[in-house]
């Protein structure tokens, strides 16, 4: 009934409104935080990090897994090399409270364990900019949004047809291709992009690491491929609509050990006499996934009223299938998971100094497998947000009530102000906010799910202090957050599921859990030749039990360093990485807890040269240093890499 209802109300938005696109490509726009268009300074006390295509052309980076590290309040932990799971922690949050966009569209996977979202597989081509909103966004984005969000958006077209072609290759055998071609054709503009990696990459099984069993096959290599298209267009419809249509599809596979015992293994196998697992380091070796990704979108945009409101119908699917084979190539288990999203917002610009939001959206997602039958769930969501604004303050405020065919409803709210003193260049701002996440459907539904789980509930608040000084060249900025988890969901190993033959099962914690902390940044903005920044995260996190939460450090250290001089530029980023608390099922080959991943330095290094107005060779040392290192346990990370590449523009 929700669906048929909410389908009309859209249908009928559609056939009389314009279509555009909500995200612009403007550098010096934002539209993650308040989900209409303006500047940084147009966010009240929202935490805001943006990552510029210059920023990563600096670099010459291929994930987006990597480029992230350079966020403060962020830890990423990766199990295993490229294409391996990764995950993103915010401000110590479970990865699961961090909601990944990809051009406005919901990237989270609806098949995965809590419906986290997987930043492997991310290639940065064609990536206009990546907006990081750290805090509580439950109002504007629902569930799944309670640490923060992360918004890749990709280029829009441009004046002229212009396009580029790139080539690279390195240590593990690595070779990447990629092209794109951008333009306008009339006042329609487009952009599209396709590449190719491969590698031949190495065992997850880490070599360096002397606690785990060493023989057989830990040594060999796990391969991995991935073949990423992406595209966008807008096509004004008349002076007040445009229409925009954004499609991104990638295709990845990648070689897999067997697991065994809490960690990376082609290492073990189970002896049921002894009711536990033993190492077999000559176990299978050949494993493979493969995932498949689809995001598409459609906006209709159109500006009402003389322009005092603008109106965004949108339309937003996903598709993910994961596949797996076991070592002879025989099917091993697969997943498939889609959603669907429709919502209307519209934007009234009262005064000049009040602009009120509202907003009505429908969202559908199902998972199914080989092993379980298709289950879905339906969200309808409502939400207002004000933003004022008069002389040096700028207040936003929203709440949002979502309808949950499972849960009934749960209301959101938050409140951010920031006041400037434009004659010292100082900002004060702050945030309070309320989220919620519902639980996944495999927590729900699986085998080792409870359908009488409750949403987990969060509150959460953040203090903070920017400064310009010397004509703006330099910004000095200081946060302190704190966030509090209620009714978290995790794993019970002492729940006892009737017909599963051991205890273990998903279940509300009781208690709280906290993460408490303080981010500070330094960025120069000097003129060329140099500019630098640097920041530290200190980041305290405790579960219902007193323990620190798993893979999150307490401190975390960030340096970077760019030069330029002529057609020749250079990038250096330091990173030091505080010991990390492992899994509780992490064990060595003796069967013995592991309680503790050793900290770590870790330093890269890019250059580049531009020949002319159309080529630009650089290169790239990763891991200069040879740091051997864990991001989680015996899970193996990249040596010290060099890369050569190539990008050539007409």
């Amino acid at each position: 009934m929700k669906k048929r209802l909410v389908l009309g109300v859209m249908l009928a938005l559609w056939a009389q409104l314009g279509w555009a696109e909500l995200t612009q490509s403007l550098n010096d726009v934002v539209v993650t935080a308040t989900r209409t268009t303006g500047n940084l300074q147009m966010v009240g006390g929202t935490s805001v990090e943006v990552i510029t295509a210059e920023d990563i052309e600096a670099r010459h980076l291929t994930t987006v897994t990597e480029v992230l590290q350079t966020v403060p309040g962020l830890q990423l932990s990766n199990n295993g090399g490229m294409g391996a799971p990764s995950k993103v922690f915010i401000r110590g949050a479970d990865s699961k409270n961090t909601l990944l966009l990809i051009d406005g569209i919901a990237a989270n996977d609806p098949t995965d364990v809590n419906r986290g979202a997987d930043f492997s597989n991310i290639l940065l081509d064609n990536v206009e900019r990546i907006e990081i909103v750290k805090g509580p966004m439950s109002v504007l984005y629902g569930s799944n949004a309670t640490a923060g969000v992360i918004n890749i958006i990709t280029r829009s077209g441009s004046q002229g047809v212009h396009g580029y072609a790139g080539v690279e290759a390195g240590t593990y055998n690595t070779k990447k291709f990629s092209g794109g071609l951008n333009g306008s054709l009339g006042n329609s503009d487009f952009s599209l992009a396709i590449s190719r990696l491969t590698s031949q990459g190495y065992s997850i099984a880490n070599a360096d690491n002397n606690d785990i069993p060493h023989a057989g096959n830990t040594s060999e290599d796990d391969e991995w491929a991935n073949t990423t298209f992406s595209g966008k267009f807008n096509a004004p419809l008349c002076a007040a609509a445009t229409l925009t249509g954004v499609i991104r599809y990638a295709d990845a596979e990648m070689e897999l050990d067997d697991w065994g015992s809490g960690y990376a293994g082609d290492r073990f196998d189970y002896d049921p006499m002894l009711w536990s697992y033993v190492a077999a380091p000559d176990g299978k070796k050949k494993n493979s996934l493969e995932t498949r990704r689809l995001f598409t979108r459609l906006n209709l945009h159109a500006l009402l009223f003389d322009g005092q409101v603008i109106s965004d119908v949108d339309y937003k699917f996903s598709r993910q299938e994961r596949d797996a084979y076991d070592n002879d190539d025989n099917d091993s288990y697969d997943y498939l998971g889609n959603t669907d999203e429709w919502s209307w917002q519209a934007t009234w610009q009262m005064v000049p100094s009040n602009r009120l939001t509202a907003g009505i959206g429908y969202l559908s997602e199902s998972s199914e497998s080989s092993s379980t039958d298709e289950q879905d769930a339906e969200t309808l969501s409502v939400w207002l947000q004000d933003q004022f604004t008069m002389g040096g303050l700028d207040l936003i405020a929203g709440l949002r009530y979502d309808d949950h065919d499972r849960f009934g409803g749960k209301s959101t709210w938050r409140i951010a102000p920031a006041y400037q003193i434009e004659a010292t260049g100082t900002t004060v701002r702050g945030s309070y906010a309320t989220g919620f996440r519902t639980p996944s459907l495999y927590e729900l539904y699986s085998a080792y799910g409870d359908n009488d789980l409750d949403p987990e509930k969060s509150r959460s608040w953040e203090v903070g202090v920017d400064q310009n000084l010397f004509g703006d060249q330099v910004v000095a900025s200081v946060t302190w957050f704190r966030t509090i988890f209620e009714d978290r969901i995790g794993w019970d190993s002492a729940r006892v599921i009737p017909g599963m033959a051991w205890p273990g099962g998903y279940a509300q914690l009781d208690g709280e859990s906290e993460t408490e902390g303080v981010e500070v940044a330094f960025h120069l903005f000097a003129d060329k030749p140099l500019s630098c920044r640097f920041d530290y995260t200190y980041n305290d996190t405790e579960d219902p039990d007193g323990a620190r939460m798993s893979r999150r450090p307490l401190h975390k250290v960030h340096a970077g360093v760019r030069y330029v001089i002529g057609a020749f530029s250079c990038n250096v980023d330091g990173y030091w990485v505080d010991k990390r608390e492992a899994i509780s099922s992490a064990l060595d080959e003796n069967g013995n807890t592991v309680e503790t991943l050793d900290e770590y330095v870790l330093v890269n290094l890019a250059a580049d040269y531009d020949v002319n107005d159309n080529l630009t060779l650089y290169a790239r040392i990763d891991n200069l240093f040879d740091e051997h290192y864990e991001e989680a346990w015996s899970y193996a990370t990249a040596g010290q890499s060099f890369y050569l590449g190539g990008k050539f523009r007409f």
